[in-house]
């Protein structure tokens, strides 16, 4: 989802990306392996406009982990990632 997915009719004034991706089999454990991860689950559900269509589409009760190592911001742009490991899921 994205927060250029207009359907207000009103522009947004910045690029927004929000979803789930399931990595290839084995790079999650690859990751949680070589970077230091704690618990610690998003700030929200999906409460913005353009993402309330990704609420509940998620895994069920996940257990998210986070590792600042592997978030990015720098240029202007930034990215917050969490991961649950009993599903493979990542959220961005």
């Amino acid at each position: 989802m994205s927060s250029r997915d207009n359907d207000r009719g009103i522009p947004s004034p910045e690029l927004v990306i929000s979803g789930f991706a399931r990595p290839a089999q084995g790079k999650l454990a690859e990751l949680t392996a070589a970077h230091t991860f704690v618990s610690e689950g998003p700030a929200d559900d999906f409460t913005s406009w353009f993402e309330k269509p990704l609420k509940g589409e998620g895994p069920e009760s996940p257990q998210w982990i986070r590792s600042h190592e592997l978030d990015r911001d720098g240029s202007g742009y930034s990215t917050k990632l969490w991961f649950d490991r009993r599903s493979d899921t990542v959220r961005f």
